[in-house]
């Protein structure tokens, strides 16, 4: 009998006090196990007296993550949201049926995790005085890179980008043909408050509402790029609250036998401004090289003006490869990523802080500096994975 297997028999038969002794031995098991075994125990105190004893034995990664988790266990979440290994980045959302845990439960959980992190980033060299900026609750920590698209900028997925100032934000993609003939369609689609789609810009709806397409390139031999504008308030006062981006390949490539492909997004004062489209102004841009034929590069929330970053992939599907035919998933990622919680560099720094560290609100007098824009800041993503996690 293998380790996984023993412990999903345990599972069926609720023999917690079996499975904890099992589990033990794996800290991280144990760790991604905790919720269920609380579920089904009838006696919390074992469960959480054996995860307090092997806490210190598991990783700072994963304890962070037990920490998100029961931070907000019983906050009232339509999904449960879940991001599978493979070789591409996909998300799959599931309706939340979770009995809520007790709060005195789930309070114990999120200070042993709290505990033992500030004892682990204790042993540290000290920071000294540490300024902390608040805007760094938007970023969420980028526990790995490993499947994100090259980028600009990296930043972990479900990490917020405030939109600059000007009405009207650009979109576009830039591609070049592979060995065949390569048509890349760059989509917008438009959701009210509630995720029910609204409408679409794309190659057959070119213009609706305040969204403006560029137009249909179906061969790029010597590159070309499609771009579609979102006059911002025009589609607030249709209702529309969220716009998902969508990269399809119409000619079936995948994007990872292109020789380039890119995403981007830029900020216009208007639509047909006049304003020379000019790639230097871009704020984030992603290199699409997934081996998928689909991918959501980032989703929009207009009322908060807020770009949530997802670089995520969609596997193809059996229809037509076009936005039309792919709608229930998207509306599904739509809802899964805007919904996300996970650890935010903010809540991150804070324990390195109190582990070791002296909190200023003054920059000159600071020996290092955690912020959007000086010091250390959230595209620093391989600092932050080497010296923070």
């Amino acid at each position: 009998m293998t380790f996984n297997s023993q412990v999903e028999g345990l599972l069926r038969e609720k023999d917690i006090c079996s499975l904890v002794q099992v589990l033990k031995n794996r800290p991280g098991e144990f760790a991604r196990r905790l919720d269920h075994m609380l579920r089904l125990s009838s006696n919390s105190d074992i469960v959480l007296s054996n995860f307090s004893d092997i806490a210190c034995k598991i990783s700072s990664p994963v304890l962070l993550q037990v920490l998100t988790h029961f931070k907000y266990r019983n906050q009232r979440n339509d999904l449960r949201i879940f991001f599978p290994k493979g070789n591409v980045c996909k998300v799959q959302a599931i309706k939340n049926n979770l009995s809520r845990i007790e709060e005195v439960v789930r309070q114990k959980i999120v200070d042993i995790c709290k505990k033992k992190l500030i004892e682990k980033y204790a042993k540290l060299e000290s920071l000294g005085k540490v300024y902390l900026d608040t805007n760094l609750k938007k970023y969420t920590v980028p526990f790995s890179q490993r499947y994100a698209s090259k980028a600009l900028r990296t930043i972990a997925r479900g990490s917020k980008l405030d939109l600059p100032e000007g009405n009207t934000i650009r979109c576009f993609i830039w591609w070049k043909d592979g060995k065949t003939r390569t048509d890349i369609d760059l989509s917008a689609i438009a959701l009210n408050y509630h995720h029910v789609h609204k409408c679409s810009i794309t190659y057959y709806n070119l213009r609706e509402w305040g969204g403006y397409h560029s137009g249909d390139i179906t061969s790029a031999p010597n590159g070309a790029s499609e771009f579609i504008d979102i006059d911002i308030n025009k589609f607030l006062k249709s209702g529309i609250k969220y716009v998902l981006m969508s990269i399809n390949a119409y000619t079936e490539q995948p994007f990872c036998d292109l020789p380039e492909c890119f995403f981007g997004f830029m900020m216009r004062r208007r639509p047909n401004s006049g304003e020379i489209y000019e790639p230097k102004t871009v704020e984030n841009k992603i290199d699409v090289t997934s081996d998928t034929k689909i991918c959501i590069p980032m989703i929009i929330d207009l009322k908060k003006r807020k770009a949530i970053w997802a670089d995520l992939a969609l596997t193809k599907n059996p229809l037509r490869n076009n936005v039309r035919n792919n709608m229930s998933s998207l509306t599904l990622m739509s809802k899964a990523m805007t919904s996300l919680i996970k650890p935010n560099l903010y809540e991150l720094f804070q324990l390195h802080v109190e582990a070791r560290g002296e909190k200023t609100e003054d920059k000159k007098q600071a020996d290092i500096i955690f912020s959007e824009k000086k010091g250390i800041t959230p595209f620093d993503t391989e600092l932050i994975v080497a010296d923070f996690l």
